[in-house]
């Protein structure tokens, strides 16, 4: 194997800490998300409002 054919180990490292950064914002992106969900149906004590129309 020639030395241009040899995979750039430089360039693999580049691509996986690229993969973990772009999981770490998918992760913060989604506990967001949860958080908010949390805080639009905060207290779950309170009884949902039900109106049955027929």
């Amino acid at each position: 194997m020639t030395d241009k054919n040899r995979p750039d180990e430089n360039s693999q490292d580049k691509n996986k800490a690229q993969d973990d950064t772009q999981s770490e914002n998918t992760k913060k992106h989604q506990e967001e998300l949860l958080d908010e969900g949390v805080e639009e149906t905060f207290p779950a004590s309170d009884p949902v409002s039900v109106k049955i129309t027929k």
